[in-house]
C-alpha cells in the first residue's frame, strides 16, 4: 500500500452497518451463495465473542472496500473471513487489514493466528481450495498450510425418501427412542459431546437449541442421550455436527438422526445441501449418496514480537 493509499483507508470496528456490505460479497464467491445476514450477525456483532479490534472493516471515503473478521479463542487469533472489493484488490487493502488485526492479537499478548475457520463460530471449514488468490495472499503474508483438506459432501435432497419410520421401530425395540431436541436436552448432550472430545460442538449444539424448533434431533437409551445430529448451525444448508455414543455405534441411529435433519430441509423446500467438514466420507456416501464437493486449507502463523 502506497502512503497516498494507506492515507486514504480508514480501519474501524465491523458493525451492524456493514452486515449487508459483507454478505452481499461473501455471497458472491463461488459455491458461496447461501448465507443469510441473520448468519453472518450470529458470527459476527451477536457473537459473545465479538472484539470491536478484531472484527475490522476498511473504508475509503465512509465506503466499506474490504473486512477481515477475527476473535480470540484458547490464546489464539483466529480469521473467520477476509474479503476485498473485488475490483480494489491489488492495491494494499488486504495487507492493511492483516497488519491491523495481527497487531491487535500481539497488543493482545497473541502470536497464534490461525486462518480459515475459528473457534467457536466459523464460516467455512478453511479456504476453498479453488480461491486462488484468497491462498496466494496468505502465502505472500508468511501463513502456512500443511495442505490437509477438510471437505464438504454434497447431498441431493429433490424427490428422494428419506423415511425413516422401519429403522426407528427396529430401534425402539432396543430401547432407544428419536426425536427433536430441546432446551432441556443441552446438559445432557454437553456431557457426551465432553465425554467424547468434542467440546466445541457443545458450543455449537447450543446454537442449534436456541431455534424453534431446534434443528437437532437426539436419540435416548436408558434416560440419556446417546447420540445426536444437527443442522443450519455451521451454515444455512449445512449439516453437523452429528455424534453418537462409542459403544452404539453401527446400529444405524446416525442414519436416523441424519435422514431426520434433510427430511426438515425437505419440508422447507431445498433440494441440495452440504456436509459440512464430511466424516467418516464413506458413511455419508454410503448412507445418502453423498458425493465430495469443496475442499478446504486452514493457514496458521506466528506472529513474531520482535519484528512487529
Amino acid at each position: 500500500m502506497t502512503d497516498k493509499t494507506r492515507a486514504a483507508i480508514e480501519i474501524v470496528p465491523f458493525s451492524e452497518l456493514h452486515i449487508p456490505m459483507f454478505t452481499a460479497w461473501f455471497n458472491a464467491l463461488p459455491n458461496n451463495h447461501v448465507w443469510t445476514e441473520d448468519f453472518v450477525r450470529s458470527r459476527t456483532v451477536d457473537d459473545p465473542t465479538y472484539d470491536p479490534g478484531l472484527m475490522l472493516a476498511a473504508t475509503r471515503d465512509g465506503a466499506p472496500v474490504g473486512f477481515v473478521l477475527g476473535n480470540l479463542a484458547n490464546e489464539t487469533g483466529w480469521i473467520r473471513a477476509f474479503i476485498v472489493h473485488p475490483n480494489l484488490r491489488k492495491q494494499g487493502i488486504g495487507s492493511g487489514l492483516f497488519e491491523a488485526i495481527e497487531n491487535a492479537c500481539r497488543d493482545r499478548g497473541v502470536t497464534d493466528v490461525n486462518v480459515g475457520w475459528a473457534i467457536p463460530r466459523y464460516f467455512l471449514p478453511g479456504i476453498d481450495v479453488t480461491y486462488t488468490s484468497a491462498i496466494v495472499f496468505l502465502d505472500r503474508h508468511g501463513y502456512e498450510t500443511d495442505r490437509t483438506a477438510r471437505v464438504n459432501m454434497d447431498v441431493d435432497l429433490a424427490g428422494r425418501s428419506f423415511d425413516t419410520a422401519e429403522r426407528e421401530a427396529r430401534l425402539s425395540d432396543l430401547g432407544i427412542t428419536v426425536r427433536r431436541a430441546n432446551t432441556g436436552d443441552l446438559d445432557q448432550i454437553t456431557e457426551l459431546c465432553e465425554a467424547n472430545d468434542s467440546a466445541m460442538w457443545a458450543l455449537e449444539t447450543g446454537m442449534a437449541l436456541e431455534c424453534d424448533p431446534a434443528p437437532i434431533f437426539i436419540a435416548i437409551k436408558e434416560g440419556r442421550v446417546c447420540a445426536f445430529a444437527a443442522h443450519s448451525v455451521c451454515g444455512p444448508i449445512h449439516f453437523g455436527p452429528m455424534l453418537t455414543s462409542t459403544e452404539l455405534r453401527g446400529m444405524g441411529i446416525g442414519s436416523v438422526l441424519l435422514k431426520r435433519c434433510l427430511q426438515d430441509w425437505q419440508r422447507v423446500g431445498l433440494t441440495t445441501c452440504d456436509i459440512s467438514w464430511a466424516g467418516p466420507i464413506s458413511f455419508y456416501a454410503r448412507t445418502v449418496g453423498a458425493t465430495v464437493g469443496r475442499a478446504f486449507w486452514a493457514f496458521h502463523k506466528s506472529l513474531d514480537r520482535d519484528n512487529a
